[in-house]
């Protein structure tokens, strides 16, 4: 939720490498978040673009951080991860609760108030049946570890 807010500083996520139960954790330094948000043919639509900086701190997984290609698949792992629990979080409040807890009404109301009056106090509804993307690209400066895993040795 607060990654869609944008009130995220710093944190630290746990992401699985791979499909077993080994993890990596990434130090979050720097977070950006937009959101755009515009009614197309009948239906809320709403894209939520959010950019992270940082660093990863430590891990589990077998990785040969002298490679490159090794960042490229930390990145995509975590990108993956994320926008997968922010639809995951956001299906749930709509579903289970039927609450726009985000504030994604009142982003509609500034960015396309033509539309939004239409809903008026019946926003909930609008919500139900908006239609949102997630991008989560993250960036990974350093690993902020001293080598390759001991495991690996």
């Amino acid at each position: 939720m607060l990654f869609v807010q944008g009130k995220i500083k710093n944190t630290e996520l746990a992401v699985k490498c791979n499909k077993k139960d080994k993890k990596f954790g990434y130090r979050v330094t720097s977070s950006k978040t937009k959101v755009t948000a515009k009614e197309t043919n009948g239906t809320p639509k709403f894209h939520i673009k959010i950019k992270t900086e940082g660093y990863l701190e430590s891990t589990d997984c077998l990785i040969d951080f002298k490679k490159e290609s090794a960042f490229e698949g930390i990145e995509k792992a975590i990108n993956n991860n994320m926008e997968e629990e922010i639809m995951r979080f956001i299906n749930k409040s709509r579903e289970e609760y039927n609450a726009d807890i985000f504030g994604f009404g009142e982003l509609l109301r500034e960015q396309d108030y033509k539309n939004f009056k239409k809903y008026g106090a019946d926003w909930d509804q609008g919500f139900a049946k908006s239609d949102i993307k997630i991008t989560f690209a993250s960036e990974v400066k350093r690993t902020g570890l001293r080598g390759n895993p001991y495991m690996m040795k």
